[in-house]
């Protein structure tokens, strides 16, 4: 290995990673590899990117230099190459250029196979998740009209960054506010629900309702506390 050329690849998946461990410690590996190895790293491309993520210039370019200068391709880990399982190995394979994991350069290329079916999967399973707690929160909104993260932060709307401002979070709020105002569920059942909170609590309000066959904007059932938004919704407006 010492006479080989190399061109190293790193990839972190979020901004802020951009200087910190995640870079370094691929950085580092490498350097590792080649104080132990020997050979040459003739240039290196980083890049800022989800590894799920289908164009990647950063990674184009690595495998434009590995051509140009006939060498091989070195990254900290499988992972860091991408964890699109196959279709990776196939474009390594058709475009003609061999690669080495820093940590692990004496894998076989079933052992690498292997090791992209594993990041694949930790891939689908971290977007099964992101997917799945998206979904609770975005529940929560549409039920309760906020969302309490974990850090105890008050989220009212999911979108892009420049939905957030305060202003789009105004407007959105008065969006939803209008249509659950409108909603033929919540106006039938605030003109009973209204008559019974003078002399009743809000459990037993609750109670009447679903006897009566009332429900909420959302075709559920009603507990006290969606009998008491329920009822500022209106008397706030």
């Amino acid at each position: 290995m010492k006479n080989r050329n190399y061109i190293a690849y790193y990839r972190a998946s979020t901004e802020s990673q951009r200087d910190g461990i995640g870079l370094e410690v691929q950085e580092a590996a490498v350097n590792k590899f080649i104080s132990v190895y020997g050979g040459n790293v003739i240039e290196t491309v980083s890049e800022i990117i989800s590894g799920g993520a289908v164009v990647r210039d950063g990674f184009d370019r690595a495998l434009e230099l590995c051509k140009i200068h006939n060498a091989i391709l070195i990254v900290h880990r499988i992972d860091r190459l991408s964890r699109a399982g196959f279709m990776t190995i196939a474009r390594l394979e058709e475009e003609g250029v061999p690669f080495i994991e820093a940590d692990s350069p004496h894998d076989s290329e079933f052992s690498k196979n292997i090791k992209f079916l594993v990041a694949k999967e930790e891939k689908d399973k971290t977007q099964r998740r992101v997917k799945d707690a998206l979904g609770q929160i975005k529940d929560n909104i549409d039920r309760d009209g906020f969302h309490i993260t974990k850090e105890g932060k008050r989220i009212t709307s999911l979108g892009s960054p420049q939905n957030l401002t305060e202003e789009s979070r105004e407007r959105s709020k008065r969006v939803r506010r209008a249509k659950a105002i409108a909603n033929e569920n919540n106006r039938r059942a605030y003109a009973m629900a209204s008559r019974l909170r003078a002399t009743h609590s809000l459990k037993s309000v609750a109670d009447a309702l679903n006897k009566g066959g009332f429900k909420t904007s959302r075709g559920n059932q009603f507990y006290p506390i969606q009998v008491s938004n329920l009822i500022n919704l209106y008397e706030d407006n």
